[in-house]
């Protein structure tokens, strides 16, 4: 059994339940879950950078096996993991100083991280969906965490909506194991022979099942657990749920479109042009709620609703550039959009403000925060040189590479929701840096180094990686090389 697949699952599950059992609080509780989720993340980087990781097998029947093992798409979703979860860590032990119930919170967020480094290594089916339910079962908690009535409907609200959308999935593995597929990604898709005389039921099952991880990726018409999990749940909880969390329905939408169904089956088929439509549509639909809505971290979520799509757009335009843009999305907008929540987190924590129009003047009060803020939002709308614009355009190069009337369309979307974004994070920014003259000046009350160092550093990653990001477009297109 290999352990260098093992540790980046096992120490943080293991670690965080002896914290939580230990009591520690305070300065301790801090020190212990922070250095926890740090170690975690270099082994789970460690796991992704070296040549081999190796691969671990138990199996039972061709269809029951647990099957763990690093590929392309892993490497990056292990490396997002490994840089967000330290940084959102280092944020929440300042967050929840004053919580009356920060260790199971870190509990819940510890066990949380080993699971979702599992479910990048899964490499098959039937262990990913059991990785993939473990983490909605973990993450419920995180929305519960402040247990008044919002927060318990919010969760139940996730939960049910999760539920259906991995039912969804689950019809899919029964179906792969029924005409003898085995789910191994690693195998191909299925092929012609295995679904002959079923072709019709297949291409229904492979919409079923995207639609089923859809739902954790926020796309319409099962997008609606977002927009009312986000506001309430903690910032760090509200930070990972749309920066991380939503990318694992983009994973699993991935494994099916390129090791389950494949691309040369869906490529033109009713399946793609539904999922394209029903992306598109999310798209508009979420940037346009965004831009009309006054709550500060409902605004975002919606933003969410909005952006994630992009991902799963890139996708389902089934090109070598779609796939590279929508990987570049998955990193670039987990980035910003942690970066988003943090410094909204960080307001309310400050100020107890949480409705836009309340925000006039915070610029000039807690000035890092805002600083960090915009640079997310310059990455989020597009504009050069932050990586959002290096994901857009790939994007929309992908778009433009299809033969369908999607070819103009996608492109026209994603402008409209790019100027509909400006519209609603400038809005933010502008009204906190320029009160205009009937502002009276208040005391600064700028957020703590725990809180500004890990915006400071997903801030210069968005900047960074939108200047450098050469080395890691060709990465992208290999992979999309050896997928289609």
């Amino acid at each position: 059994m290999n352990i260098l697949l093992i540790l980046p699952v096992l120490l943080p599950v293991a670690l965080g339940l002896i914290w939580y059992g230990l009591k520690l609080t305070g300065k301790r509780l801090n020190l212990a879950t922070f250095l926890t989720v740090l170690c975690s993340a270099g082994l789970a980087a460690a796991c992704a950078l070296v040549p081999d990781a190796g691969e671990i097998t138990l199996r039972w029947t061709d269809m029951l096996t647990f099957s763990m093992r690093v590929d392309g798409i892993s490497r990056v979703f292990l490396l997002l993991v490994a840089v967000v979860w330290p940084c959102v860590a280092l944020y929440a032990t300042e967050y929840l100083e004053h919580d009356a119930k920060p260790g199971r919170f870190f509990l819940f967020y510890t066990i949380t991280q080993g699971i979702l480094h599992a479910l990048a290594m899964s490499g098959n089916l039937v262990t990913f969906y059991m990785f993939y339910e473990a983490m909605t079962l973990l993450t419920v908690p995180l929305v519960l965490h402040n247990m008044d009535r919002e927060a318990v409907a919010a969760a139940i609200k996730y939960l049910i909506y999760s539920v259906i959308g991995a039912s969804a999935a689950l019809i899919g593995i029964f179906f792969v194991g029924s005409v003898g597929g085995s789910g191994d990604f690693s195998a191909g898709p299925l092929t012609a022979e295995q679904i002959a005389g079923r072709e019709g039921l297949a291409m229904g099952v492979f919409m079923v099942m995207l639609v089923g991880f859809g739902v954790k990726a926020g796309m319409f018409p099962l997008h609606g657990w977002l927009p009312t999990a986000h506001p309430v749940a903690p910032a760090p909880a509200s930070a990972v749920l749309s920066g991380v969390i939503t990318k694992m329905g983009v994973l699993g939408a991935a494994r099916v479109v390129f090791s389950v169904a494949g691309t040369q089956r869906l490529r033109g088929s009713w399946v793609q042009m539904a999922l394209l439509a029903l992306t598109l549509m999310t798209i508009l639909m979420g940037s346009l709620l965004a831009f009309k809505e006054k709550k500060l971290k409902k605004r975002l979520a919606y933003s969410s609703v909005s952006q994630v799509s992009y991902v799963l757009f890139g996708l389902y335009t089934m090109t070598p550039l779609g796939f590279t843009g929508a990987m570049l999305h998955v990193i670039f907008h987990s980035l910003m959009k942690n970066t988003l929540f943090m410094g909204a987190g960080s307001i309310i924590h400050k100020t107890g403000k949480t409705m836009v129009p309340e925000l006039d003047g915070l610029g000039r009060r807690m000035p890092w925060t805002y600083a960090f803020f915009t640079v997310a939002s310059l990455g989020l709308v597009g504009i050069p040189p932050t990586g959002g614009f290096v994901s857009k355009w790939n994007l929309a190069q992908g778009a433009l590479a299809l033969d369908n009337a999607v070819r103009w369309i996608g492109p026209t979307a994603l402008l409209i929701s790019a100027i509909l974004t400006a519209a609603y994070l400038f809005t933010i920014v502008i009204r906190g840096c320029f009160p205009g003259e009937d502002w009276v000046p208040e005391p600064s009350c700028e957020a703590g180094w725990r809180m500004l160092v890990p915006m400071g550093i997903l801030a210069a990653l968005i900047l960074l990686a939108g200047v450098f990001s050469g080395g890691l477009v060709s990465y992208l297109e290999t992979i999309a090389g050896q997928l289609m």
